[in-house]
């Protein structure tokens, strides 16, 4: 996205001044005081160098324990490698220390033990003081009573009908499929909260309620691979992108796109929208056909043909065989995400060439199908050169679900970002792309024989421009 100039000349300098006031502020507080995550988002903001977050991170330790959702988050805000590292392995050491230290539990047990029967006397000698019957209450095994580890899974679990939320595995039913963007209310093999007709899509499409990004939790009990293991695992799900690539290429879909610029009070104050229709001709070749192009509204964004490009290729990212060679991949973990469990990797561009659009960010990588079930970035690179203006793109999740049984396609795209302009005000945007109606495209000359996915030996005009 651009910065409309006739907003021009708006130079925005409050963000790092507050970002940096806010750490003089937190500085006032005792020197020994670890971090906080807010803390450490200050200091990125205020465009602190990451070797001396680093020197304060040894020095005085962090209150919190790094995870791939924190780990991506600061280092969309411009933290290094080393940084991440040196906050994991102080987070560590915090919970170490805080495990190694059981002191208030101790006295709990003889107090349970204590033979009077009746439940109000307390060792403080306050009664009905709280802290001396809850334990027991909590540590007992009542016939019946849930579990802690059961009450801690339902807040992923009880997501509403609206949210893009990752189903269990298995399906030996064709109309059970599993779902990785699909609202937990609709069909598995249909689009996200739109009709299979045109006018119902149209509809739905006009009544936007954006899912909450699920929550991603480290599970316990989970496994992390060796270094060969995570190599395994980078070519195996590489090579079934491969096959997705071209059987995605064998099916006809409804794309929509979305832009919405927000005021102060985030009403919406603009709107670019295209609608594609991506099919082929009598020829079998693939074409892209806008079927809803309405006005466009933004006020303070143009929307560049490095967007369009994004639209086609950066946010249903695909990661196969022959890219791996473009890119770095970092493993980040092992984690529960709704009611699946993958392996979490940090996708990074090796080199940035010219004239050419790359992804960067995160990937799900489900641990049985090893497929991507879900990716979660931005596009780069971040052009702010470009003949005198920038080129910005917010950070976007996407969803994908499993079709035809076999294949993991995107179908829910959200981006809700501020892209800070060094020449403009800072604009609060969404990005919302879906992916609907896929069918497999009938015509023999186009089917390649693409088979489940798990057999190993499988091997364009641009849409209108946009209004300026």
């Amino acid at each position: 996205m651009k910065l409309n100039p006739r907003l021009g000349k708006k130079i925005v300098m409050g963000i790092a001044l507050l970002a940096l006031a806010g750490w003089v502020g937190s500085a006032a507080a005792p020197a020994d005081a670890p971090l906080s995550k807010d803390d450490v988002t200050l200091l990125l903001l205020g465009s602190s160098p990451s070797s001396k977050i680093i020197q304060i991170v040894e020095q005085r330790g962090v209150d919190f324990q790094m995870n791939p959702d924190l780990a991506k988050t600061f280092h969309d805000q411009g933290a290094s490698d080393d940084l991440i590292d040196a906050l994991r392995k102080a987070g560590d050491k915090a919970a170490a220390a805080k495990a190694s230290a059981p002191a208030a539990p101790a006295p709990t047990p003889p107090a349970a033990a204590n033979p009077s029967p009746s439940p109000e006397p307390s060792p403080t000698g306050k009664p009905n003081a709280p802290d001396a019957p809850e334990p027991p209450a909590a540590e007992a095994p009542a016939p019946g009573a849930p579990s802690a580890p059961a009450a801690s899974t339902t807040p992923s679990q009880s997501t509403s009908s609206d949210e893009p939320v990752l189903h269990t595995r298995h399906s030996t039913d064709a109309s059970a499929t599993r779902t990785a963007s699909a609202p937990a209310s609709a069909p598995a093999s249909g689009a996200p909260s739109l009709g299979s007709s045109s006018s119902s899509e149209h509809e739905a499409a006009k009544k936007e309620a954006p899912p909450e990004v699920p929550a991603t939790t480290s599970a316990p009990g989970l496994k992390d691979p060796d270094p060969q293991g995570i190599q395994r695992i980078i070519q195996d799900f590489a090579a079934k992108e491969k096959i997705f690539r071209a059987a995605r290429n064998n099916y006809t879909y409804h794309q929509i796109n979305k832009v919405e610029e927000l005021g102060s009070n985030n009403e919406i104050v603009g709107t670019y929208e295209q609608e594609w229709d991506i099919l082929y001709d009598d020829s079998g070749k693939r074409i892209e056909k806008v079927t809803y192009a309405p006005l466009n509204t933004l006020k303070g964004l143009i929307v560049t043909k490095e967007d369009i490009e994004g639209f086609r290729n950066i946010t249903p990212f695909v990661l196969t065989t022959d890219e791996l060679p473009d890119y770095d991949i970092k493993y980040l973990g092992h984690v529960k995400v709704d009611l699946i469990t993958a392996y979490v990797f940090r996708i990074r561009p090796k080199e940035i060439q010219k004239n050419r659009q790359y992804f960067e960010g995160e990937v799900w990588v489900d641990d049985r199908d090893f497929q991507i079930v879900k990716s979660e970035g931005k596009q780069v690179p971040q052009d702010k050169t470009h003949h005198g203006q920038e080129n910005l793109f917010p950070r976007f999740s996407t969803w994908r679900e499993q079709v035809d049984g076999k294949f993991w396609f995107p179908t829910y795209t959200m981006g809700d970002d501020t892209l800070y302009f060094s020449n403009g005000p800072p604009i609060h945007m969404k990005e919302i792309v879906r992916y609907t109606d896929y069918k497999q495209f009938k015509a023999g000359s186009r089917i390649i024989g693409v088979e489940s996915i798990d057999k190993k030996d499988q091997t364009s005009p641009a849409p209108a421009s946009p209004q300026k």
